[in-house]
């Protein structure tokens, strides 16, 4: 994985084509990966939280959540532009 932000863009594509599924999956490899390699950004950024909204967002589908959703995704992706897990 190069930067989380690439990982979060990754399922800002995914969403915005539509893709709920795949972008499900990613989600959950994401939330998976910064537990297993930085377990202290999630507590510090609350990344628990959004990963379950956004999960809960997918499965009910509707476009202002996805909208919501996407606004998010890119917020954070910024955020963490030059944030690198090894």
């Amino acid at each position: 994985m190069e930067t989380i932000s690439n990982a979060l863009r990754i399922i800002y594509d995914l969403i915005h084509k539509g893709d709920l599924e795949n972008a499900l999956w990613e989600i959950n490899d994401l939330e998976q990966y910064i537990m297993q390699n930085a377990p202290i950004l999630i507590e510090k950024y609350n990344l628990k939280t959004y990963f379950t909204k956004w999960r809960n967002r997918l499965i009910r589908s509707h476009n202002q959540n996805l909208n919501l959703l996407l606004v998010e995704i890119e917020h954070l992706a910024i955020k963490f532009e030059n944030v690198v897990i090894n």
